[in-house]
């Protein structure tokens, strides 16, 4: 950063500032951390690091960032491995956690207004605390935050039920990039900051809908291929749940030398329902029965999932065994995908891991873990990833596309979200932030830092095919 720029941003936000050595490494990253090969494609350490506390504090930087073009890289909790928050060619990073507001919940209306900063399990807690619940949340409950969820493009547990979390949202307000604040109201227009990874403004404040309380049972079954865990989904909507979660063998593998279940080793799904009722519990397990008998599949008895509901945010604990690993994931169609399934399960030894879970009557999103269980070269680390990112982009074959765009994946938003979207986003984004500060490169593919005659895109889609 230029003497002038730093002197601008230190005059008015010293004391919200940071810029040791460690810190710019720690938010030089984000879930996954990047081989250092990787800075031939883009320069992810940050100049500096801002924590705002105010609205006034986000304008203040969108205000100072456009005198001097410095980009605009907001964060949250971090807790994804697509790169959303990493930035692609220095500039500051926005911490955004400190964005703090007191709770409003409205009984009447069913809404939450709260901070974006706020971690779901703990937005959860409060609910409950008043007979609420919400809608849905993502895996990373508990280090997830609601605003890094919408920018992210957030899919999760209760999807299925209650939608994306776009639906979610009755109100939003959101610092644009030229320094406006604005209200939001309006799903058309909410819509476009979903999965825009933070590069249309920052998100301020958020009112979710809620609901009432009601207490989850779980159920449980087993398909012994992924072409009968595809009738099973299908076949499982029918008996309105609140949740599909399903693991791949190896990932039951993983959870029983964790946590010392006795999970047959195939093809698991755990189904949430919402019952109040003890009949109302028997009349729903005799359908589920049925439901999983015409599918192909076996029930699976409770005692196997006494309390496994409860270890399903566990995923990043069991990963941190590990020296390193590696994260994606994916969005794939039901009806074309048991054969992709399948083919995953033999990709990096066996080693690849696989969590689903159903967030519509088409789709359902596919986390894939790859433990590193020894240290390896960072050359080799690099092709691991170029590999996983191959498979995530081949799923287009069957309709499959990446969950978010983040860096590995600029350039892939019209096939995220279509065309028409796409339109929008670019056309919003040319209106409030010209100069292209906030969060450059995570939605429309960058130049390439040492070889600017190609795209990042380009670059990564060609890499992946060699890997």
């Amino acid at each position: 950063m230029k003497k002038k720029t730093r002197t601008k941003f230190v005059r008015y936000l010293w004391k919200q500032m940071k810029e040791n050595a460690t810190a710019l490494q720690i938010y030089s990253r984000d879930i996954s951390k990047l081989p250092n090969l990787t800075k031939l494609l883009f320069n992810r350490t940050p100049d500096g690091i801002i924590l705002p506390r105010t609205v006034e504090d986000i304008q203040r930087v969108y205000t100072l960032a456009t005198e001097t073009k410095t980009p605009i890289i907001p964060r949250s909790g971090g807790t994804t491995g697509f790169g959303g928050s990493i930035p692609y060619n220095k500039g500051l990073v926005i911490d955004c956690k400190g964005l703090d507001r007191e709770l409003l919940i409205e009984p009447i209306d069913q809404t939450v207004t709260t901070s974006p900063s706020i971690i779901f399990s703990e937005l959860q807690k409060k609910l409950k605390l008043q007979g609420f619940s919400l809608c849905s949340y993502p895996s990373s409950y508990y280090s997830a935050t609601v605003g890094g969820w919408i920018s992210h493009g957030g899919h999760g547990i209760g999807s299925i039920k209650y939608g994306s979390v776009v639906d979610q949202i009755a109100e939003m307000q959101v610092v644009l990039p030229n320094g406006e604040s604005q209200t939001f109201n309006e799903k058309e227009d909410i819509s476009l900051f979903f999965g825009s990874n933070g590069t249309l403004g920052i998100i301020t404040e958020i009112k979710l809908k809620i609901k009432f309380d009601i207490p989850l049972k779980q159920f449980g079954c087993i398909f012994d291929s992924p072409v009968e865990l595809m009738k099973g989904l299908k076949k499982l909507q029918e008996v309105d749940p609140f949740s599909v979660w399903f693991l791949n063998p190896s990932q039951v593998l993983a959870f029983n030398d964790s946590f010392g279940y006795n999970l047959p080793r195939s093809y698991v799904a755990i189904v949430s329902k919402e019952i109040s009722y003890e009949a109302e519990e028997l009349a729903f397990s005799n359908n589920f029965n049925n439901t999983i008998r015409k599918a192909g599949g076996q029930i699976l008895d409770k005692r196997y999932i006494s309390d496994i509901w409860d270890f399903r945010f566990k995923t990043f604990a069991l990963l941190k065994e590990y020296p390193d690993f590696l994260v994606s994931e994916v969005i794939l169609p039901i009806e074309t995908s048991a054969k992709y399934l399948r083919k995953l399960a033999g990709l990096f030894e066996g080693l690849l891991r696989v969590e689903g879970e159903l967030i519509s009557n088409t789709h359902y999103s596919l986390l894939l873990y790859l433990p590193i269980e020894e240290p390896i070269s960072d050359f080799k680390k690099t092709l691991l990833i170029l590999k996983i990112n191959k498979h995530v982009l081949k799923s287009k074959k069957i309709g499959g596309f990446p969950y978010s765009t983040g860096l590995w994946f600029a350039g892939y938003y019209s096939q995220i979200y279509g065309k028409e979207m796409y339109k929008r986003y670019k056309d919003f984004k040319k209106k409030v932030d010209p100069k292209n500060i906030s969060n450059p490169g995570k939605v429309c593919s960058p130049k390439v830092r040492f070889f600017p005659l190609f795209k990042l895109k380009f670059v990564i889609r060609m890499a992946s095919e060699f890997s």
